[in-house]
């Protein structure tokens, strides 16, 4: 009777056992779907949150323009001589008008049909000052492209040989002027492209060659204004006290036809310009890309 008993209590607890494993094995089976759901949704979002999360890191290469600079200048303006005519010999016949020298009023002057005491007209544009700016566009390391605007000052003079009496050999022909305009201006503008010749750096000073084109006017105070198309080159020497801030001494030579009433014609003409300025770098890269970039450089020199 007792090992009935027993065999029937261990009969009840296996059954138990039994139900209790299938309980749990299902309960397990209906959760596992939601969890691989879940673990695929979190694997499927994490593509789209890094490729929002993660800007491009942008290179050196993909700035187009690294930099801009800004300079003002002023010093010496040459000027320029656009007529001059040869001294008349006794046999030279002229006709009528063929001699004549327009003033700076517009008139004939009085003295260009006097050809006994009066010859070998000359004009000319003195030395007078010189102001300018540039707005530099860097598009590499060392090459720019600068919008260049100057402006010129100078005193225009008439001058001819004189001669009170040329039928004495003692007296001699002196020249004289005989007409000039105070106010005769000259304005510059175009672009000129620049290297930054920083390899041939030698005791602090970077040399600069370029070279540009564009349009000049020449302006008188009663005169229409005489306009052409120039090329230019340019040289100078940049020193640098500071990173942003360079001192330029600079030489620019113009070349253009210049238009001479007398003459019916153009006459080359080069203007030339002496001048020192300051120029500050204005930097579009950030700075931790432009030091990549110059560890670079240095690698690639070594």
């Amino acid at each position: 009777m007792i090992v009935r008993k027993i065999a029937c209590l261990v009969a009840v607890a296996a059954l138990g056992v039994v139900c209790v494993g299938s309980w749990a094995t299902s309960v397990r089976a209906a959760d596992a779907p939601q969890a691989v759901q879940a673990t695929s949704a979190a694997t499927t979002a994490a593509p789209d949150t890094a490729a929002v999360d993660t800007p491009k890191v942008l290179e050196w290469k993909d700035y187009k323009v690294k930099g801009y600079s800004l300079s003002f200048y002023g010093g010496a303006f040459s000027g320029a001589r656009y007529l001059d005519l040869k001294q008349l010999s006794p046999r030279t016949i002229l006709t009528p008008g063929a001699g004549d020298v327009i003033g700076y009023d517009g008139s004939v002057l009085a003295e260009s049909v006097d050809f006994v005491h009066y010859t070998a007209a000359r004009k000319e544009i003195e030395s007078g000052t010189a102001f300018g700016g540039r707005v530099g566009i860097y598009v590499g390391d060392d090459f720019h492209l600068d919008l260049v605007g100057n402006y010129m000052s100078g005193r225009a003079v008439t001058s001819m040989l004189y001669n009170p009496n040329r039928d004495d050999a003692r007296n001699e022909w002196t020249r004289v002027e005989i007409d000039e305009d105070n106010g005769f201006r000259a304005y510059k503008g175009g672009l000129s492209l620049m290297y930054d010749a920083r390899p041939a750096t030698f005791l602090g000073a970077t040399p600069q060659l370029g070279f540009g084109l564009g349009g000049v006017i020449n302006r008188y105070s009663e005169l229409e204004d005489k306009t052409a198309l120039y090329l230019e080159g340019n040289f100078g020497l940049s020193f640098q006290p500071l990173d942003d801030l360079k001192i330029i001494a600079r030489a620019d030579l113009a070349i253009f036809a210049f238009e001479v009433d007398e003459l019916g014609y153009s006459e080359m003409v080069s203007y030339k310009n002496f001048t020192v300025g300051a120029a500050w770098f204005i930097d579009t890269v950030p700075a931790e890309v432009r030091a990549k970039h110059l560890a670079d450089q240095k690698k690639t020199r070594r």
